[in-house]
């Protein structure tokens, strides 16, 4: 059983649950089960607490997932506040709406800032879904609060737009930093009021807002797994026919980094089978994070790989270790001193008990059996007093050997390998190895070797595909700032901020591109189309070669093979009449 399912089961059994399940049949569900979305095998549902062991044992389930925090990924550096007021353009040409929605799931967008305003002044909107809002009203998910294109386009009328719609961006913005969701739509489509003109400034857009809140100055999401299933579900019901191009900036470092998450599964399948769809994320800002260790475990040999915790982390922290499943690797948890703190066999669950309480568990599962791998899950509830511990592992039955442990990303006191323990490869964030999806890393722009910028994360995925399979510009971009929160509504103003976030935006406009040209194109045309536009980097070592996958995107390569490909599609009809 998934551990975080575990922690879980046991609680108020009225209480209906929100979960992921992947199907063993994609038209046949488990009993006492209500799907609320759907994409081919993985549904999100909501399963009473006392049926959820019902439920899993079902013969129609395959999988069933508890929600995992989904966390926006993030980078800041000394121009992060750096703001820049331009002089609004007048007069925007009346240019045709795109037939190509875009798609955001993200936090805090500001309505108001007049780069999502058409040339008439009236929103792009067409719909906000605010996750975490108060203002529930009846819809099909049972949370949150639905904008229309109307009720934006009113509220924009008022003085006090934000007051009037009943919906903040900046609420938790006190450092005035400018929302993270505002800024990554506003390098994809901005309407060019204020600066440049975005690629995909013509489209229509919708946005999910899964929640944002800053803890001492740092941005934290709050959205989790299921939600994120449901939030692509509301953009694609809103889009329709149309097509439609999805960005995501969201990603921790956990998972068994081969694409067989259900949200990654859940992704993959929309764009297998939707035609004319693409999802773009950002690849995660990780390869300095010392959040990854991996090695080659011999028959009877043990491996200590060394934890350490920051002097203010409060926070609880974790561990995921995946192995192949024809191994059997038992896993200890060890003080300064070598005193064993907890340990697991394969695969039996065991508590961790340090500074004189137990504040720890070890769960071990056999054959996880999405990723078909061995999953070590080390959770404890806070950090130890001597903020160090050791992880063994020690190979009892080896055939293969390989295993991969990561930290999990935690923005309010992360814990760290120590740099003797660290790889730097298969870094790329915990959602992004699904393979149909674009996953995009920054490079900086400034320099004219087109590096890959320092914190931008690594491939392959642990099955050795390309990830990230593009570079596109992440430093220091300027976009759309959105109002913070003492003030009213948008000032027109544009700031810079560097990160992989700032990359894929850009990627997801020349998606809108490519769709406004061929709206049909299936995804597999798609993405060998934009892989074709990229220029390799040069004289790469392995470090680069991981990170820039085929190599950075030239808007002018793209524009000239979609120009090729009209041509060879014309040609074809002309043979057909």
């Amino acid at each position: 059983m998934d551990p975080n399912l575990k922690l879980i089961v046991k609680g108020n059994p009225k209480e209906e649950l929100q979960l992921l399940l992947r199907l063993k049949s994609a038209d046949i569900y488990p009993k006492k089960c209500k799907v609320i979305s759907q994409f081919h095998d993985v549904i999100s549902c909501r399963i009473l607490r006392k049926d959820v062991l019902s439920v899993y044992d079902d013969p129609a389930t395959f999988s069933l997932k508890a929600p995992q925090v989904i966390p926006a990924q993030l980078y800041k550096d000394s121009d992060f506040n750096n703001i820049f007021s331009e002089q609004t353009n007048q007069t925007i040409p009346k240019t045709k709406k795109s037939n190509v929605v875009f798609g955001i799931v993200d936090f805090g967008f500001d309505f108001t800032h007049s780069n999502f305003l058409d040339s008439k002044g009236q929103t792009r909107f067409e719909k906000i879904w605010v996750q975490p809002s108060k203002q529930k009203q009846n819809n099909k998910y049972g949370y949150g609060k639905i904008f229309s294109e109307t009720a934006i386009n009113k509220s924009l009328k008022t003085p006090l737009p934000f007051k009037d719609l009943g919906y903040h961006p900046g609420k938790n913005d006190f450092m005035s930093r400018g929302m993270h969701g505002t800024h990554v739509l506003g390098i994809a489509a901005s309407s060019g009021h204020v600066g440049q003109k975005s690629i995909a400034g013509n489209s229509p857009i919708v946005a999910v807002d899964m929640g944002s809140s800053y803890v001492n100055g740092s941005d934290l999401s709050l959205g989790d797994s299921v939600k994120l299933i449901e939030g692509l579900d509301f953009i694609l019901n809103q889009a329709g026919q149309r097509p439609c191009v999805i960005n995501m900036s969201l990603g921790g470092h956990c998972s068994d980094h081969t694409g067989k998450t259900l949200v990654e599964i859940a992704l993959n399948n929309i764009v297998k089978k939707r035609g004319g769809t693409v999802i773009v994320q950002s690849t995660g800002n990780y390869f300095m994070a010392n959040c990854h260790h991996a090695g080659i475990l011999e028959q009877d040999k043990l491996v200590d790989i060394e934890w350490r915790f920051k002097s203010r982390d409060r926070s609880a922290n974790e561990i995921e270790i995946w192995y192949e499943n024809q191994d059997r690797i038992s896993v200890e948890i060890l003080d300064e001193e070598g005193n064993v703190l907890g340990q697991s066999q394969p695969f039996e669950d065991s508590l961790v008990n340090y500074d004189n309480s137990q504040n720890g568990v070890i769960f071990h599962r056999f054959n996880e059996p999405n990723s078909n791998k061995n999953h070590i899950n080390i959770i404890l509830s806070k950090r130890p007093e001597s903020r160090v511990l050791f992880v063994r592992l020690i190979g009892q039955k080896i055939s293969n050997g390989e295993y991969h442990a990561y930290i999990e990303r935690d923005d309010v006191g992360q814990s760290y390998f120590a740099s003797q323990d660290v790889n730097t490869n298969f870094t790329v964030g915990s959602i992004c190895n699904a393979p149909l999806t674009i996953a995009v890393g920054a490079y900086n722009q400034k320099v004219k070797s087109k590096t890959p910028m320092s914190f931008s994360s690594a491939g392959p995925t642990i099955d050795r595909r390309v990830k990230p399979e593009i570079l596109a510009a992440g430093n220091k971009i300027l976009a759309a700032k959105s109002a913070n929160k003492f003030q009213q509504k948008s000032k027109q103003e544009l700031t810079a901020k560097s990160g992989s976030s700032m990359a894929s935006p850009y990627v997801a406009s020349l998606a809108v591109n490519i769709l406004e040209h061929f709206p049909k194109m299936n995804i597999y045309e798609l993405r060998q189309l934009l892989f074709n536009s990229c220029e390799p980097l040069k004289a790469m070592d392995n470090t680069i070669v991981n990170k820039s996958g085929y190599g950075v995107i030239s808007h002018q390569k793209l524009n000239r093979l979609i120009t090729l490909k009209k041509k060879q599609y014309e040609n074809y009809r002309s043979t057909q009449i």
